[in-house]
């Protein structure tokens, strides 16, 4: 079932209004919404707008009451303010994060439906591929603390179980598994063994709409070919279900400079190497095979390379 996600109404007032509030000793007073109304009011003495920041999202939660559940869910009160609240987490060290989410987890003990809720929240928008707030890295906290909580008991504990183990296989700064591919030709390789100073490794469908509009528009990237053809990047695809006839009738499909590929011994589904949510997935790899970028964006990848 396609999940929906808040759009918080007074959304470009409230970052500007909390823009406001890290940067100076005010409170925008006009327009008022709930959702300001229950940010903590920084010390005076508090001026520098990193620490102002750490102290808006260690104290974000201090005025709500996690036993009033029927307050807190009118209007989707908790949705919006946690939707509000992960982005303000991006203002922010990762450790301060660590700490802001194990201290709303603390608060939220009290009353389980209200924990249940959170969790589910934190799924729903960090983990889901389609929510614009998607980051598996500020997810872990929240996980993590629910394993240690004697609040679950194990049966609810499965899940967060299982997206912990997900997630934390080939994250952001670590060597990204090896995997075996075969080509068209039958001739057989690994990842590992791809000379190149990045290297996009992409999971694909040949027949989903979704793939195939990656595949033009890598195609048609100047940024992208212009690093493929100075021999910095390369591509390689992977195919990673059995249909292989569908798979060789779109190997024309990409560009010959392309590594077109598929996992013939079926071992990253069966193995569960990689955590592939949905087709397209993207990783970036540097010459050593560490990842620069997961789950990512055309967008994403287009404006990475535009930094150099």
């Amino acid at each position: 079932m396609k999940q929906s996600y808040i759009k918080t109404t007074f959304r470009g007032f409230f970052f500007i209004a909390i823009k406001i509030i890290i940067t100076t000793n005010c409170f925008a007073q006009e327009p008022k919404t709930e959702l300001l109304e229950m940010m903590p009011e920084i010390p005076s003495e508090i001026n520098e707008p990193s620490q102002r920041a750490e102290y808006l999202v260690m104290h974000f939660w201090d005025k709500f009451d996690f036993r009033d559940t029927s307050f807190l869910m009118t209007d989707h009160l908790l949705e919006r303010s946690f939707v509000d609240y992960i982005d303000l987490l991006s203002i922010v060290p990762y450790e301060t994060t660590e700490k802001s989410i194990n201290t709303l987890m603390k608060k939220t003990e009290g009353k389980h439906s209200i924990f249940s809720f959170i969790l589910k929240l934190s799924e729903q928008y960090l983990y889901e591929p389609a929510s614009p707030l998607c980051n598996e890295e500020k997810l872990i906290p929240f996980l993590q603390y629910a394993l240690q909580s004697s609040l679950l008991d194990g049966t609810e504990k499965i899940r967060p179980a299982f997206l912990l183990e997900s997630i934390t296989k080939n994250r952001i700064g670590t060597m990204a598994n090896d995997i075996t591919y075969t080509l068209i030709n039958r001739e057989a390789g690994n990842l590992h063994s791809v000379k190149a100073d990045y290297t996009l490794l992409y999971f694909n469908d040949p027949e989903c709409e979704d793939c195939i509009m990656l595949i033009k528009q890598l195609i048609t990237s100047s940024v992208i070919n212009n690093l493929i053809n100075q021999g910095k990047l390369k591509i390689l695809t992977v195919y990673v279900n059995d249909d292989v006839e569908a798979w060789e009738k779109h190997a024309s499909d990409v560009s010959d400079l392309w590594i077109y590929s598929r996992d013939a011994e079926q071992k990253i589904n069966i193995e569960g190497i990689y955590n592939i949510k949905q087709f397209p997935t993207m990783y970036l790899l540097d010459i050593d095979k560490k990842i620069l970028l997961k789950d990512t964006t055309f967008e994403n990848l287009e404006n990475y390379f535009r930094m150099f």
